[in-house]
Formats: C-alpha cells, structure tokens, sequence
C-alpha cells in the first residue's frame, strides 16, 4: 500500500470532553485510528461540535454555536435538523465550513510536506459538495486531484426517502438541492463523487434508489467495525453483574434491583423507528410472567421523547423492573451488554447495525426486526430477527416470544460465544478501511 494522507469530514461529534457522540460519530473515530495505524498511512479529521474547542496535529473541530444540524431523526447531542435551517444560513453555514476545510487543508500539507492524497466525506449530504467544492478548487490552483470517497450512512438517505414520500415534516428541498450540486452525477463536468461506500446490503440499494444516476459498480460494501479494545466478553463482569449494575444511576433516581434472574438491554436513540416501545409493550408481557426479568434502557432523545416513553413504561404499562440509565460511554455501555443475557434492537431498516456487533462482541445473542442490515449478520447463530411488522403491538408479541425463548434456552451460554466470535471475525475497522482503501487503488488502477 502507497504512503498516502487521508482526509476525513464528519458530518457528527467525536465523543469526547463529556459530549455523547451518534453512531456516525463513532465511526468516523474509529476509522480516524485505523487509518492511521496502517504502514504508511496518516489521517486528518475535521468534524462539527457546539461543545468541543481544541485543535490538534491531526484533528480540527468546526466550532458551532447551535446545536449539530442532522438530517433525520434525532442524536445524542441535538435534535436540530436542517430542515430547521434557513436557505440564507445554510448558505452560510456552507461557506464557512468550506473555508474551513481548505485553510487547514493547506496548513497540514505546509506543515508536513505531504500532499493529501484522498478526500472522504461521511454521510450524502452537505460534506460531499464541500470536499468537492475544495477539490475542484485546489485543482485549479494546481494542485493534484485527489478521489472523494463518500461513505454513506443511513440517516441522510431516510432524509431524501422522506422528502420523496411527501413526509409533513420533509418538504422537498435537500434531494433537488443534491440532484442540482451533481456529486453522484459522473457525467457532470462540475465535479463528483468517485466511490460510495455502504455499510449493508439495504443501504446499496437505498443509496442507488435515491441516486440511481450513480454506478453501481462505484459502490462497495463495506460493514462498519467496532472498536475491539473496548467491547469484549467479561465473564466477570456477568458473574458479578447484581454488584455492577447496582453502580448504575438511572435517570429518574429510580434504584436498579439487582435480585433479578435475567437482565435484557437496549440501546439508541428514542426515535420512532428505533422502537422503543414495542420492546417495552414486549416487557409488560415479560414482566407479568415467573423470572425477575430487568430490562435496561440506555440511550436518550428530546426531552418530550424521553417524557413519553417514561411515561408509557411507569404510568401506561406499570413496568416494574424497567430502567431508563441514559446515554453512556462506550466502557459503560460495554459492562452493560457484558451484564445482559441478550441485547434487544427492534429497529426497521436499521441502516446497519452497529449495536448488534458491540452487544455480540460481548458475547450477548441479540434480536431485532428483519429489516435493513442486520439481516446480513444476524442468524440463528447468534440471535435471531422476528418478522417485521407496521403493528407495534404485534411486534411486541413477537419480541417477547423471542425474549423469553432465549432466556428460556440460555441463548447466553448457547450463542453468546458464537456471536463474540462473528463480531471479531467479520467486523474488525482494520479491516473495514484497509478494504476501503485496495477499492480506491483498484477504481485509479482502472
């Protein structure tokens, strides 16, 4: 592999200085790392915080003074979408971040001598323009082209299906405005994106369904990994878990009873697609029946969101041993997969996944929905998928049905190994950026 220079713009937060970061987020960290542990290789990133001011050697913080713009749904830091924004500060917004990055462009290449070599933008919305704007830029002031890489994770293209499906709250505006800026467009002279990566199956197909403009043979699979130093099996932290999760605050001062015989956990984001409240339909079921089942909630949400959903546990269904513990770090939230017998995700065309791998790399069995891209992963295995359903509470039969099968069955003991192992088999970001990059040697070769 060439010695190259990669630069990286993330559309969320790192997670760091206090500040809870979304899955994309994560990620971006985590590629940041293992680009830059490979031979040869250095890594710059730049991403957005209202929170985090710091600049160091390889990383730049694009300072806010609003809340992150995202583009559906909700993150851990902001429930701010751009929908929300104004055509006059998006503009504004754009410009500045394109400043931006080609100011600390420049500094990085006066300061180290080395020409970056590859652009990667992560998420199809606004980062993309902005690399291409910047490279189209540096070209023309004689510097060397380099690839744009976009990697494509799921909310901005939930964003577009929305805008598409005439969604009230998704008028039509940032999928014109994407088709006008031409980067998925190969045969517009203004400049594009060279390679998409996905990070599913369901995710191909939704990338090319709302850009079908873009060669498919431009587009690599490439599943997300997981950061192998922190989430692993603890046979100790399950032996002991009354006395560790006896340590966790829940967010309503409520005390976790540790004199339980099964513990079930989830974790995300409280957006309606997530589908908290089947798995908490799922729980009065559970609940009502002869184990002590305690069910863990880690995750948060806009503040009506998080009213609501208490509200259903307590006041609606009466739930007992249901605990709402918050957003956490990643050590956090990987001693709670290692406490649970399985981990519970009911998404609908979850983008990817990447809580399943975090929770199995634990060595927990988890269910979900069979939507989206667990089904490329998820088999009988290392958990199962129940049908999908549009009926929440038909979907909370079926979630509890696969509940208690597997504390019934001890898919812990039975699958949890199987599922550690597929995690650090198949998901390692070693492996995921260093496959991304042999795909940019193979498309320049071509």
């Amino acid at each position: 592999m060439a010695d190259r220079s990669i630069f990286q713009l993330g559309t969320n937060n790192w997670q760091r200085d206090g500040e809870f970061a979304p899955g994309s987020g994560i990620l971006h960290e985590a590629h940041h790392r293992a680009f830059d542990a490979l031979p040869g290789v250095s890594s710059y990133s730049m991403y957005p915080s209202r929170v985090q001011r710091f600049d160091a050697d390889d990383v730049r913080v694009f300072e806010l003074d609003h809340d992150i713009p995202i583009c559906e749904s909700v993150s851990p830091v902001s429930s701010y979408r751009w929908h929300a924004m104004s055509d006059a500060d998006l503009a504004r917004y754009r410009r500045r971040l394109t400043t931006e990055v080609a100011a600390w462009m420049t500094e990085i290449e006066t300061r180290t001598g080395n020409e970056l070599s590859l652009a990667i933008a992560h998420h199809t919305f606004l980062n993309p323009v902005v690399l291409r704007d910047v490279i189209r830029d540096r070209a023309a002031a004689g510097r060397r082209p380099m690839p744009l890489v976009c990697f494509a994770h799921g909310t901005a293209l939930k964003m577009y299906a929305n805008e598409r499906a005439g969604h009230p709250e998704f008028p039509a505006r940032f999928l014109p405005y994407m088709r006008d800026e031409g980067v998925f467009d190969l045969a517009d002279g203004a400049g594009h994106v060279d390679l998409c990566a996905a990070i599913s199956s369901q995710q191909v197909e939704a990338l090319l369904d709302v850009f079908p403009e873009f060669p498919r043979d431009r587009v690599v699979l490439s599943p997300n990994g997981y950061n192998q130093d922190v989430f692993t099996v603890s046979d100790a932290t399950y032996d002991d878990r009354s006395e560790v999760l006896g340590r966790f605050a829940t967010v309503d001062g409520r005390p976790i009873d540790t004199d339980v015989d099964h513990v079930v956990v989830f974790c995300g984001k409280f957006a309606d697609w997530k589908r908290l409240d089947a798995l908490l339909h799922a729980a009065s079921g559970y609940e009502a029946t002869g184990p002590r089942i305690a069910t863990v909630i880690v995750g948060s949400g806009p503040r009506h969101d998080q009213e609501r959903l208490r509200s259903l546990a307590y006041d609606e269904l009466g739930l007992r041993r249901t605990y709402f513990v918050g957003p956490r770090a990643q050590h956090e939230l990987a001693t709670i997969f290692n406490c649970a017998d399985v981990g519970c995700f009911p998404s609908r065309d979850e983008p990817f996944g990447l809580v399943f791998i975090e929770c199995m790399a634990c060595g927990t069995p988890v269910i979900g929905a069979d939507s989206g891209g667990p089904r490329d992963f998820v088999t009988d295995a290392v958990g199962t998928l129940v049908p999908e359903s549009d009926d929440i509470g038909q979907l909370a039969t079926s979630l509890r049905v696969a509940i208690t099968r597997a504390l019934e069955e001890d898919w812990k003991t039975a699958r949890g190994r199987a599922a550690s192992v597929l995690a650090r088999e198949r998901f390692s970001v070693q492996s995921q950026v260093s496959d991304l990059l042999d795909a940019v040697d193979d498309l320049q070769e071509g």
